[in-house]
């Protein structure tokens, strides 16, 4: 019923946006209209995202993960071209429109200049078809890039109050694997093979690690191959909870290393007592998870006093408004996946998500967060933020 649920949906999604398509092209772009390929484009790219979803259902129910694999790539590469290409022809169009009405305009009002008004009707359809040039490719290019290879970089993380035994330590930071649907085992695979080559002090995995839990055993022994000096700890994220956490929690029972929810654990640095925490997750999307996230904060690591070096692995950044104020040293977290897009190594929707703190560091008082891109997803389009296995190595600010 789930399948058939998802196939009507997916189905009437296309179906809109091949009719708003249709609609916006015969419209707004009469003579883009009249050229067979940008019909016949428009026309088949529904048709081919249904095809898509029918592939994807039949080797899902099944049990064809070839044909599956198929599919799941087809759908959201018909997905973003149906909508690059709606949004190319709405703003393509609109400036179409403005050139008509200014050409009319100035025909009308200023004789004997119709050789001006020609040249302003020419420039207005250059401008317009700047839009499908740029963003067509784009979106495409952001399909593409999702299937890269995971990035593992070293990224030097300021740090106030750093102990002397803590400067130069390197931990791992692995979240948001998603494994099952875009990023499979032979992914995680290749990135702890670059990830060993940087010889981690910690390896910290926060959250979302499989969305098929058959292979999260799998997962997890890849994942131990790494061996670090001071262990391998994980958090929880909400997709354990979406995938079924009673099983999550039995499959870490026989886990070489643990999950910490609203626990902390003691690790011995050189003599020195390095307090690591793991908070729990609220699982909804959409609300404001403040209070959930300050409890979950005050039961991890609230009992060790602020004269001690404090981490929290905390799936969702959020936390870090809680964590500032309670004067948590470093704080690690994922989930928003960078927001897909970035440039400069920020997320291009920080702007109007500044709340989020979607991908990077961010540093409040004595208490520094930082937001990795994570390692997948569950919609492949990754666009200027790639995937990412980051090495952070601890440093006085």
């Amino acid at each position: 019923m789930r399948i058939i649920n998802l196939i009507i949906f997916a189905a009437v999604l296309f179906l809109i946006l091949g009719a708003l398509t249709v609609l916006f092209l015969r419209l707004l772009n009469p003579e883009w209209w009249k050229n067979k390929v940008w019909r016949a484009t428009v026309i088949l790219l529904p048709i081919m995202g249904i095809a898509a979803i029918l592939i994807w259902a039949t080797g899902s129910r099944y049990e064809m993960p070839l044909i599956a694999r198929i599919g799941s790539v087809m759908m959201p590469a018909a997905f973003i071209l149906e909508l690059a290409l709606l949004i190319s022809l709405t703003l393509s169009g609109l400036v179409f429109s403005i050139g008509r009405i200014s050409g009319y305009i100035e025909s009308k009002i200023i004789s004997g200049k119709e050789s001006f008004s020609g040249g302003r009707r020419r420039l207005f359809k250059v401008l317009g078809a700047v839009f499908p040039a740029v963003i067509i490719p784009g979106g495409l290019a952001g399909v593409s890039n999702s299937y890269g290879s995971i990035n593992v970089a070293v990224k030097k993380i300021p740090v106030a109050r750093l102990p002397e035994p803590l400067r130069g330590f390197k931990i791992a930071h692995l979240s948001d694997m998603h494994l099952g649907y875009y990023v499979q085992l032979d992914d995680l695979e290749r990135a702890v093979e670059l990830v060993a080559e940087h010889k981690p002090d910690l390896v910290l995995v926060t959250g979302d690690i499989s969305d098929d839990l058959d292979i999260l055993p799998q997962a997890l022994e890849l994942i131990n191959r790494l061996k670090p000096k001071f262990g391998i700890f994980a958090s929880v994220g909400n997709h354990e909870y979406y995938r079924g956490i009673e099983k999550v929690l039995e499959i870490f029972k026989t886990s070489p290393f643990p999950i910490l929810i609203n626990q902390a654990v003691a690790i011995d640095v050189d003599d020195y007592t390095l307090y690591l925490g793991g908070a729990d997750d609220p699982v909804h999307l959409r609300r404001d998870n403040s209070e959930f996230l300050k409890n979950s904060i005050q039961k991890t690591l609230g009992h060790i006093g602020p004269e001690s070096f404090r981490l929290l692995m905390c799936h969702r950044p959020e936390g870090f408004d809680y964590s500032a104020e309670a004067g948590i040293d470093l704080v690690l977290a994922g989930h928003t996946h960078g927001g897909q897009v970035g440039v400069g190594g920020r997320s291009l929707l920080e702007s109007i998500l500044p709340e989020k703190y979607l991908w990077g560091i961010y540093r409040r008082g004595s208490t520094t967060l930082f937001t990795t891109s994570g390692m997948g997803h569950w919609f492949p389009f990754r666009l200027g933020c790639p995937a990412e296995a980051p090495i952070l190595v601890l440093e006085e600010s």
